[in-house]
């Protein structure tokens, strides 16, 4: 079926390559250049991704030290939601950091994985049953808080969307704003599950709490980057309203897209 599957890709993408196999090629040459000239990095993150990817299984709902920590309810699906972020946008840190392409091949992939996981989750295929429709289930069925997120697992799909546009859009600083959607936004989105008690009056669906520790995470965030205080507050202040105007996750998309657009508009980088 894989081999199939790549046969009949072919008529699709070679029409992107004017129909000219040596273009086709190069560009695959280019490709495999990219990926062997630094391959001690590229092995650091190979080995950095492995244990994060562990420990998020090991902490869903099915799995034994998860079902431990769901029943004494010390993993919650807001709790899994935001870990589950923070260790996704830790590799994906690491790759923009390292080579910006290389994030960007490596968003591109995990964004078609999660459509197919997605299709064939709500409709299955007997050939990808075993892997992509039971990391799937486990994953969304963990971090679903909404029946309507069963149907479509819309954060994930943000969160991915929002790092392809943010490495596409900002490739010389793209790390900026995705450690404000790898460390702020899910930190702040934990302490509105576990502190959040006040309403915001425009938002009723987020916290003064969560957005307190958004805006403060924020400016300690771009600081350490060396942005200067005064504009790091600014640009927290910007990220931080549009964030808690979001729902359904949308907020994985809106905060590193507007993060590169307040670091632009202020003139942090060309």
């Amino acid at each position: 079926m894989i081999l199939l599957s790549g046969i009949l890709a072919l008529p699709v993408i070679f029409p992107l390559y004017h129909f000219s196999p040596s273009f086709y090629l190069s560009e695959a040459e280019q490709l495999l250049e990219l990926l062997l000239s630094d391959v001690r990095g590229l092995a650091v993150g190979a080995l950095l991704s492995i244990p994060l990817v562990i420990i998020g299984f090991l902490l869903s709902r099915e799995a034994w030290v998860g079902r431990w920590l769901w029943a004494s309810r010390t993993v919650t699906p807001v709790t899994y939601r935001c870990l589950g972020q923070m260790i996704g946008g830790t590799i994906f840190c690491y790759f923009a950091w390292f080579k910006p392409e290389l994030a960007f091949l490596l968003a591109c992939i995990s964004l078609c994985a999660f459509a197919l996981g997605e299709y064939s989750r709500l409709n299955p295929l007997p050939t990808y049953k075993p892997v992509l429709r039971g990391v799937a289930e486990r994953w969304i069925g963990s971090a679903s808080v909404t029946n309507a997120e069963m149907k479509l697992y819309t954060p994930s799909l943000f969160f991915l969307m929002g790092i392809l546009f943010s490495l596409l859009l900002f490739p010389s600083f793209a790390l900026f704003p995705l450690l404000m959607a790898t460390l702020v936004d899910p930190l702040s989105g934990l302490v509105d599950e576990w502190l959040g008690r006040t309403k915001i009056v425009y938002s009723p669906h987020k916290t003064l709490e969560g957005s307190l520790c958004f805006l403060s995470l924020g400016v300690l965030v771009l600081y350490f980057l060396g942005i200067e205080p005064k504009t790091s507050l600014l640009i927290s202040l910007g990220v931080t309203f549009v964030e808690s105007l979001c729902v359904r996750g949308a907020d994985n998309f809106t905060v590193p897209l507007s993060t590169g657009l307040f670091l632009k508009y202020f003139g942090c980088f060309a």
